[in-house]
């Protein structure tokens, strides 16, 4: 039996609009990333999900002009820091190893979003 796509339906206990959805994204996008935004809306606000609204979480940051390159941000600073502390130790060969794997996923991010978004 094939599986159908059910269409999302607003919960008859949410007494929210799009438009005060859209303020709280806003809101929470200074203060969390968005994977902790989604968890917030569900347990603070009652919002299953944003998809109840038609759209996803990255197209509201999207449209409110707000940068989702958090994981691209991370993995950058973690390389900064290993570069840092190669600088203090030099014969660490474990952390050398690690910084070139950390400088490959850099690169494998950048190219993503270089693809996918903006």
């Amino acid at each position: 039996m094939a599986k159908t796509k059910q269409s999302m339906e607003k919960p008859i206990w949410l007494k929210m609009s799009e438009e005060e959805l859209k303020k709280i994204i806003v809101e929470l996008a200074g203060k969390y990333q968005p994977a902790q935004i989604g968890l917030v809306l569900r347990d603070q606000y009652g919002v299953p999900t944003t998809k109840i609204f038609g759209k996803k979480l990255a197209v509201y940051l999207k449209e409110a002009g707000i940068d989702t390159k958090a994981e691209l941000k991370n993995v950058e600073a973690k390389v900064e820091r290993m570069k840092e502390h190669l600088k203090a130790n030099v014969t660490d060969k474990i952390a050398k190893h690690k910084l070139q794997k950390a400088q490959s996923r850099a690169i494998k991010v950048r190219k993503y979003f270089e693809k996918r978004w903006f």
